[in-house]
């Protein structure tokens, strides 16, 4: 009898956020990187799947929501041959939403990378809570 490795299992799944033509910015702004950055960020993306409800030095939070179509917005931090890089997403539950990512510049994030992502999070949370109440509908 042959025994696997037990596979980790993520505690939540990533997936990229995608705007209202079918585009994933975070997706399209890692490939046109390539090498080594896209594996890095792939690799630190994947050890908060794994290992979420993460701080500092691998997480941070950027700003908390307050309203029904607000999460708390979070940042995954990348060092890759001394730059740094940051891919904000919000959690929705079980998912790991990816919505922004950007080559860090400044020591604060700039507020414009910020409410970038902001936007976008309000804007998918707008989307599901709408595929939500049609589902609910059509089942009543």
């Amino acid at each position: 009898m042959t025994i696997k490795p037990s596979t980790p299992q993520k505690r939540i799944h990533a997936r990229f956020y995608a705007s209202d033509s079918g585009n994933e910015p975070v997706k399209e702004a890692l490939l046109e990187l390539g090498r080594p950055t896209k594996t890095v960020v792939g690799e630190d993306i994947r050890f908060v799947e794994l290992n979420w409800r993460l701080d500092r030095p691998y997480v941070d939070r950027l700003r908390s929501g307050k309203g029904r179509f607000e999460e708390t917005l979070f940042e995954v931090r990348h060092t890759v041959v001394d730059i740094e890089y940051r891919t904000l997403f919000f959690v929705f539950g079980s998912d790991m939403i990816l919505v922004h990512f950007f080559k860090k510049t400044s020591k604060k994030t700039p507020k414009s990378d910020l409410d970038l992502g902001w936007d976008r999070m309000k804007k998918w949370m707008h989307n599901q809570r709408d595929i939500e109440n049609k589902a609910n509908k059509a089942k009543r």
